[in-house]
């Protein structure tokens, strides 16, 4: 664990302590509760890559009430699965996220960016500078590198046509260049089941509901790297995130929504973006203890090579009383970043 590592969990634990002295004042006087929330979550999507790749996910949440005002909140990720993996695909919030390595070469979309290069001696062999093409094309199909099998490397010539007009000439020269071009290497390593990554969290109610007053909270936490990242089942560092949730109720009606900014860690082998993810949901209660809930969700894109997040999903949650209250859902993908459809199952029982 690195320095940014260590110094963020000593930050957290430090506002955990600061914030514990209003337990004991509060403690006599109201039930201090603990809820705990498993979570089963499936994900299929090709995510803008053109393969489809399928993560299954089960998640444990305990939240604590400090005091009235704090909550602190602990998720683990025991056991986390991908059907196939690849060297250009990584997960970032349980979600597969295509990047650039550091040569800043990405080789996974279906329209790929090829880089080559051409070479300026033998332009001028031919007759031509660089400054008097005005047109030039690759020929041969696009290639998508997730086709390739393991450890193959493509390396294609491709024929460049490059059309200019010579001095003292009406009509253009066109001649044919042979230029290499160096596909980068992608690795299919099929499926990886292993840890996933815990995150822990710190809500403050800063305003609670009342009235024409919504109730509005702030939170911050850490991403702790417990997933394997030599499996690409996570990025290997530590990650920050700091967000806003405003909720109201209106009768039979909950409305809530937040924004959280994600500050990624910063891998070696590639470059990720930080970026902003939120939320809205419209929840309406159908009977005592049935609820139907609407929600639509996004994010920013976590890296140059991979595309926003646009989901649209519905949930029921029964509440069993004592005994605690069941919630499934279903969410289809209205964006290339997101799955085209997620199903998860939870439960949740406080004590």
């Amino acid at each position: 664990m690195n320095r940014y590592s260590t110094t963020g969990i000593a930050i957290l634990l430090a506002v955990s302590c600061w914030a514990w002295p209003a337990v004991g004042a509060q403690a006599d006087a109201e039930k201090i509760g603990l809820t705990i929330e498993p979570e089963f979550s499936f994900d299929s999507g090709d995510y803008g890559g053109g393969d489809t790749i399928t993560t299954t996910s089960f998640s444990i949440t305990g939240e604590y009430d400090l005091s009235d005002a704090w909550t602190l909140s602990l998720t683990i990720v025991p056991w986390l699965r991908q059907d196939e993996t690849y060297t250009d695909v990584v997960l970032v919030a349980g979600r597969p996220v295509h990047h650039t390595d550091s040569t800043g070469i990405n080789p996974h979309h279906e329209s790929n960016h090829i880089h080559g290069r051409h070479d300026h001696h033998q332009l001028q062999a031919s007759g031509l500078n660089s400054s008097e093409v005005h047109n030039h094309s690759y020929s041969g199909p696009d290639r998508n590198n997730h086709g390739l099998s393991d450890g193959e490397v493509d390396h294609d010539k491709k024929v460049t046509r490059l059309s200019a007009y010579s001095p003292g000439q009406s009509s253009k020269t066109t001649t044919e260049v042979t230029t290499a071009v160096e596909e980068q290497e992608v690795i299919r390593h099929g499926s990886a089941t292993g840890m996933g990554d815990t995150t822990i969290d710190l809500s403050y109610r800063l305003m609670e509901e009342s009235g024409a007053v919504p109730e509005i909270s702030l939170h911050g936490g850490l991403k702790l790297p417990t997933a394997d990242e030599d499996k690409g089942l996570g990025t290997g560092k530590v990650d920050y995130l700091l967000g806003v949730d405003v909720s109201r109720g209106i009768g039979p009606w909950s409305l809530e929504a937040g924004v959280t900014y994600n500050i990624l860690g910063d891998p070696d082998e590639y470059e990720l973006d930080n970026y902003l993810s939120g939320y809205g949901e419209i929840g309406n209660a159908l009977a005592e203890n049935l609820e139907l809930a609407v929600q639509l969700s996004g994010a920013q894109a976590a890296s140059d090579e991979s595309e926003g997040e646009l989901a649209l999903g519905m949930q029921l949650r029964y509440d069993m009383k004592e005994i605690g209250e069941f919630s499934a859902g279903i969410q289809k993908g209205l964006a290339d970043g997101s799955p085209d459809y997620s199903m998860v199952i939870g439960y949740s029982i406080s004590f």
